[in-house]
């Protein structure tokens, strides 16, 4: 039986002899048949045909519905995982800042020692550059008066004899005993001696022709 008949009949039920107005008007609603492949009017629908098309569209509703469902869960997983992942690059970001920071302080600290342990350093070496030359001041000044260019002695060649004794007394009298002292040594073995070893260790003034004199400065209690 076609919708517009089951209209009708339905009508004839009311007390006012009819259905709301809208049930005339689906002669010009359409819906589209897949058997015929064309669009028809759903006043000339058999009424199974319409109630199978109405349930097959609340399916397809249903399924679309449990699908949007279901797309709406998996926003909601997908916002939620996302918010859990900002949350943790957020606590990781304030991590590292607060490293970034304390390794900011630390490498500051440790500019900080490394500076002053360069003026230290500097201060050190103007005190030892200054220690040496001071050092080799001092070195120089004791090498200049301990040490004597070319021989020690100061008198060579003085004849063994008796003018040359009493030139040696003579020096000895007139010297500054309370800073210098003299010493005399004997100077080239007598020509009779020579082979008997007698100046292995230095000639005797006996033994000698002639004498060397060193005239040394007194150190301490000398």
């Amino acid at each position: 039986m076609k919708i517009h008949r089951v209209v009708q009949m339905l009508g004839l039920t009311q007390e006012s002899g009819r259905l709301a107005s809208d049930m005339y008007d689906l002669n010009d609603k359409e819906y589209y048949s897949k058997a015929e492949g064309k669009y028809i009017p759903i006043s000339h629908m058999d009424f199974q045909h319409l109630v199978r098309a109405f349930v097959k569209q609340n399916d397809e509703d249903i399924r679309n519905d449990t699908q949007e469902g279901k797309i709406v869960d998996v926003i909601k997983a997908k916002d939620h995982i996302i918010n859990g992942l900002r949350s943790q690059v957020e606590t990781l970001s304030s991590k590292v800042k607060d490293q970034d920071r304390g390794r900011v302080l630390r490498i500051r600290e440790l500019n900080e020692k490394i500076e002053k342990l360069k003026a230290i350093i500097e201060e050190k070496d103007e005190l030892i550059d200054k220690w040496f030359k001071e050092e080799h001041r001092w070195r120089k000044a004791y090498a200049n008066d301990c040490y004597t260019q070319g021989w020690r002695y100061v008198f060579s060649e003085i004849p063994n004899d008796t003018d040359g004794q009493e030139f040696v007394d003579t020096m000895k009298k007139y010297l500054n005993k309370e800073s210098y002292k003299i010493r005399v040594k004997g100077q080239h073995l007598k020509k009779e001696l020579y082979g008997q070893g007698r100046a292995y260790h230095g000639a005797n003034m006996e033994d000698s022709t002639h004498m060397r004199v060193y005239i040394d400065k007194k150190k301490g209690d000398e």
